[in-house]
């Protein structure tokens, strides 16, 4: 019972107050029993039967899970203490063996109750989640359960109110809390056309909204669901800790029995097995681990599983990828160049009528210059993505392609005056979108974007955390992703690449022992987010995407969290070292002390104790630990 419960995952249970009130239950029984034999001492048989009925209530729980963790072929430090009680109870020492399993089962609770502040992220999401929505129907308002919502409901939110689903600000204006979602302690403003997250707080507007998402399916939804997941992915460290716990429990065995042997003293044997128990080095890792994953969280970045973080401490290099990261994410179309025959409206209209189910950001600047152009778009049919190239389907009968040149064989088949304003686009900057209709060029989109805010003060920290190696690599053309790079201070670049020729680069640096971090925007980025060491999406545009792909993405789209997240994993790292060497330490010590006949059976309950609280709360320490970012 006490080790099987080491791991943070099945405490719950524990945290109930009938568990409270048994332990308090059995301890009781053992005291009034202690009490009878010292001033009754002609009522023996009742003085041990309050005994003997503690130690069935807090000592027989953890022989049957000793027994049958045997039986399922686990061997688990619940046999060392098991060990103990029933060593104790043939000895003829009753009132140990109820001290005993008393003072451990009530410190398997103490221990939880600790811990529980590392886990706090996943239950103030939860206590976020909204219960009522206000849906808008046929000239009605009515407050309705938020499970009874259905997407495309038109739903009304009041200040003060919380945000019930994802979706879309239809009319209104407002600010919106959503440190919850992405960890930005300041509100956002939202008007219509703005996505707004379930969870979120509205400040002062009143907003309608189009439900996008519901249920599980949110954002929220997906946080909390994520969150609560990342306990079962390990950490490499912990798989140590696991071979090292196996057999530890024959090795505290067999000092117990080299104690008695070479003393004669029995208690110190049983002394021997209850501090042998290395609850405090099985807590070392799991405590350390779910207190990062929740501290990171609560910064607004969301990390699928305690190994994610290790492998961001140990990194040496990270790679951009330069639209929607090292950017805004939000460009617009400077200019349209059709080509001779074609205007420019029509041009636009046929780009815009691909992109408008993208959710990349290039698409939605296509899409924004034919809402001001007042452009009516007709959603084309047979839609098909390539990735990291473009995008096709059909527009009244005829294929339209927008993407990249590479999308049909590169220039060779782009008329010669096209390609003098395409090379004097890339000059100043700018992106240009190719549009082909039926294999043919028809002009382009010149579409630019701004450096992010506080990129390159990013950059300059990460270096200062000493990366052997920052770059981007981008399917942008050498003009737009010098400019970028200069801007932020990186100089190792690469540009025109393909989603192969990324996994190319980054596959290279892995041979030759590079630990890679990509940061990209969890879309067209999904092959480098994947084989790289650590993916790291920008959460916010392209969520659902994001929350799939990759194995950390930042809710906000906040790159300045990068090097709090890098500091922070390195924290967990040292925290996790420090508790290892303590619980090593601790239990030699104790182990020494009690065939020393330095404590007692009973002091070593309190000892052992001692310790497995000493590493939560070390573990703890990581939940305070300074986001300089904000």
């Amino acid at each position: 019972m006490i080790g099987r419960f080491s791991k943070l995952g099945v405490y719950e249970e524990l945290l109930q107050s009938r568990d409270f009130l048994k332990v308090g239950a059995g301890a009781l029984l053992a005291l009034v029993g202690f009490l009878v034999e010292q001033y009754a001492p002609d009522r023996i048989m009742v003085s041990r039967t309050l005994i003997l009925a503690s130690v069935a209530i807090n000592g027989l729980p953890v022989i049957v899970g000793a027994v049958k963790g045997i039986l399922e072929k686990r061997v688990n430090v619940d046999e060392l203490l098991s060990l103990a009680i029933i060593a104790s109870l043939l000895a003829g020492e009753f009132l140990t063996a109820a001290v005993v399993s008393s003072i451990m089962v009530l410190g398997a609770l103490i221990e939880e109750a600790t811990a529980e502040s590392a886990r706090k992220s996943i239950q103030t999401l939860i206590k976020v989640s909204p219960k009522k929505a206000t849906i808008l129907a046929g000239g009605e308002m009515k407050t309705v359960p938020v499970e009874e919502v259905r997407v495309g409901d038109i739903l009304l939110v009041k200040p003060g109110e919380q945000v019930p689903v994802d979706g879309v600000v239809t009319e209104g204006s407002s600010s919106l809390d959503e440190s919850a979602i992405t960890g930005e302690a300041m509100p956002r403003e939202k008007k219509a056309g703005d996505a707004v997250y379930a969870g979120t707080l509205n400040h002062n507007g009143l907003l309608r909204l189009r439900a996008e998402r519901i249920g599980e399916n949110t954002t929220l939804g997906q946080v909390i669901r994520l969150v609560s997941e990342a306990e079962a992915h390990k950490p490499k460290t912990i798989a140590l800790i696991d071979r090292f716990a196996k057999y530890f429990t024959p090795l505290i065995m067999g000092c117990a029995l080299v104690a008695w042997l070479i003393t004669g003293d029995f208690s110190r044997a049983v002394a021997v097995l209850i501090v042998g128990c290395p609850c405090a080095l099985i807590l070392a890792v799991p405590t350390a681990t779910v207190a990062a994953i929740g501290r990171a969280a609560r910064a607004g970045v969301l990390v699928k599983g305690g190994q994610h973080i290790e492998n961001v401490a140990l990194a040496d290099t990270i790679f951009f990828d330069k639209t929607g990261t090292l950017t805004e994410g939000n460009p617009r179309v400077d200019e349209i160049v059709p080509t001779e025959g074609i205007a420019g409206d029509e041009l636009l209209r046929h780009a815009a009528s691909v992109e408008c189910n993208s959710t990349h950001p290039l698409a939605r600047a296509v899409i924004q210059a034919a809402h001001y152009a007042k452009i009516t778009i007709n959603a084309a049919r047979d839609l098909f993505t390539e990735i990291g190239l473009g995008v096709r389907g059909s527009v009244d009968g005829n294929l339209v392609e927008v993407g990249s040149v590479y999308l049909n064989g590169g220039l060779g088949g782009v008329p010669v005056a096209l390609q003098a304003r395409l090379q004097a686009i890339k000059e100043q900057g700018a992106t240009p979108l190719m549009v082909y209709r039926d294999k043919q060029p028809i002009g382009f989109l010149s579409v630019s974007d701004r450096v992010r805010r506080g990129a390159g003060k990013t950059v300059a920290e990460l270096q200062k955390l000493g990366l052997t190696e920052i770059g981007i690599l981008s399917g942008d053309h050498e003009k737009s992703v010098d400019l970028v790079g200069r801007q932020v201070g990186i100089s190792r670049l690469w540009s025109g690449l393909k989603p192969d020729d990324k996994l190319r680069v980054i596959r290279e640096k892995q041979q030759g022992g590079a630990k890679i971090i990509y940061v990209g925007d969890g879309i067209n980025d999904a092959p480098a987010l994947a084989v790289a060491d650590t993916g790291i999406a920008m959460g916010a545009k392209g969520t659902e995407v994001a929350l799939e792909t990759a194995d950390i993405a930042l809710m906000g789209d906040d790159i300045a969290k990068l090097p709090f997240l890098i500091a922070l994993g390195r924290r967990m790292l040292f925290i996790i070292k420090l508790n290892i060497a303590f619980g090593l330490v601790f239990n030699l010590v104790s182990v020494l002390a009690g065939a020393s006949g330095l404590i007692t059976p009973i002091m070593g309950a309190v000892v052992h104790n001692v310790g497995s609280v000493l590493v939560v709360l070390s573990s703890a320490s990581i939940g305070f630990f300074k986001d300089d970012s904000r």
